[in-house]
């Protein structure tokens, strides 16, 4: 990408099949909810790694977009901006979960990991070397020493376990998740990213519009599809 201003039409559609697969992710785990099914999903074989590849592609563009934002220049301003814009959805999300669903809310979900990713990982944002090397250490960590059951927050869990739930309906700790982000600012400065190759697809700007307002459609997807689900059976 050439400017602040300037799409790169190859991470929005990134993002518009990261957001058509979460959406249908989340449709078929609602009808799950109502009923309507019993496939083991999230967790049963094929669902969790349906889950993994979405995780994968958002967090590759978490970390292209604190580049295209960011580099070279911190916008302090936009960035902390948009960290409250995280904060207050992750909250939201939190609380709706605590009122629905309390032997499963979501205390550390995918906008709680954003903010907190987004945050450790602006040092890294003009050193795509670095990045690439940290993300590595951490993936070939996490392999060998099975990192992920050892984040912290897995410290206040067992602590104050009246707060937290064995069992919550989105979980994504830092390791090794952070890495994913990491590798995702050493793409950003790729120059096969930065030749941005989806541009020749010469795609329609409404069927992108979902990877450039994904956090909206985040937060407001899951309750139109359980709303609708809900409406359907009582017509029917």
């Amino acid at each position: 990408m050439n400017s602040n201003t300037q799409r790169n039409i190859t991470v929005d559609l990134l993002r518009c099949i990261a957001i058509v697969l979460m959406v249908v992710f989340h449709f078929i785990f609602d009808l799950k909810m109502f009923g309507l099914h019993q496939w083991d999903i999230p967790d049963g074989a094929g669902w969790r790694e349906f889950r993994y590849v979405i995780l994968s592609l958002f967090f590759l563009c978490v970390g292209v977009g604190l580049v295209f934002a960011h580099g070279p220049v911190i916008r302090w301003r936009l960035f902390f901006w948009r960290e409250l814009t995280l904060v207050a959805g992750a909250v939201a999300i939190s609380l709706a979960s605590w009122i629905l669903a309390r032997d499963q809310w979501i205390y550390f979900g995918v906008l709680h990991f954003i903010a907190v990713a987004s945050l450790v990982s602006l040092p890294l944002v003009n050193h795509p070397r670095l990045a690439l090397v940290a993300a590595l250490v951490m993936l070939l960590g996490a392999t060998i020493l099975d990192w992920p059951h050892a984040w912290p927050l897995s410290y206040l869990v067992a602590a104050w376990p009246e707060w937290f739930p064995d069992y919550t309906a989105d979980w994504v700790p830092l390791i090794p998740w952070l890495a994913l982000v990491w590798v995702g600012i050493a793409l950003a400065h790729s120059p096969a990213l930065l030749r941005d190759p989806a541009a020749r697809l010469r795609i329609s700007a409404k069927l992108l519009w979902p990877g450039r307002h994904s956090l909206l459609v985040y937060l407001v997807h899951q309750p139109i599809l359980m709303g609708a689900i809900y409406l359907a059976l009582q017509l029917a």
